[in-house]
């Protein structure tokens, strides 16, 4: 018991903080606001952490409860102001090329949940967005690389230009809040006679 007891506090006499910067290595413990790394090369590292600290996972947001010991990380790491103390400002769960492309082939796409309409003018638009002016004022949607569009009630292969069109808009919130446009529609769907 006092051989393993004295091994680890030979381990943790060991560490050293992280130098102020990105670190790549893998982590080997996450406990009560303290983590430990170690890259490559075998040098292990630790660093606090807080409740500002940004942890990560396929670009989604986490808990530090949902680190696992052995996941390759990226720790970006500065120190307190007017102390040597390391302190964890972001870390990511990083994933090699290979582990990437197979996560990838392995996941299904998340749904687009609009849990907003919106039915307007295009009054402005550009690259990334189009502001859509309705009865309750002006709303600048944010277009998103799967945003689909219909015209006819056809859906279409390439986006086209939206401008002066009456459009009809299933929108979200992004992760940041920023209304999202995850459908627009235009044009007739029904011929009256």
């Amino acid at each position: 018991m006092r051989i393993l007891l004295s091994a680890v506090l030979a381990v943790c006499a060991s560490a050293e903080p992280l130098p102020v910067g990105f670190t790549h290595g893998r982590l080997l413990s996450v406990q009560a606001g303290s983590l430990e790394v170690r890259r490559a090369d075998g040098v292990i590292y630790d660093c606090a952490y807080d409740a500002h600290t940004f942890f990560e996972r396929d670009r989604w947001p986490i808990q530090a409860g949902q680190l696992a010991a052995g996941d390759p990380v990226e720790v970006l790491s500065d120190r307190r102001p007017g102390t040597r103390a390391c302190y964890t400002r972001m870390l990511s769960v990083v994933h090699s090329t290979a582990e990437r492309a197979s996560a990838t082939r392995r996941r299904e796409p998340l749904p687009m949940l609009g849990s907003l309409t919106l039915a307007g003018l295009v009054i402005q638009e550009d690259g990334g967005s189009v502001t859509v002016k309705t009865r309750g004022g002006e709303r600048m949607l944010r277009l998103r690389p799967d945003t689909s569009y219909s015209h006819n009630g056809l859906r279409l292969a390439a986006r086209e230009p939206l401008m002066n069109q009456h459009v009809f808009v299933r929108v979200g919130r992004g992760m940041t809040g920023v209304l999202e446009a995850y459908q627009i529609m235009w044009g007739e769907i029904l011929s009256v006679p």
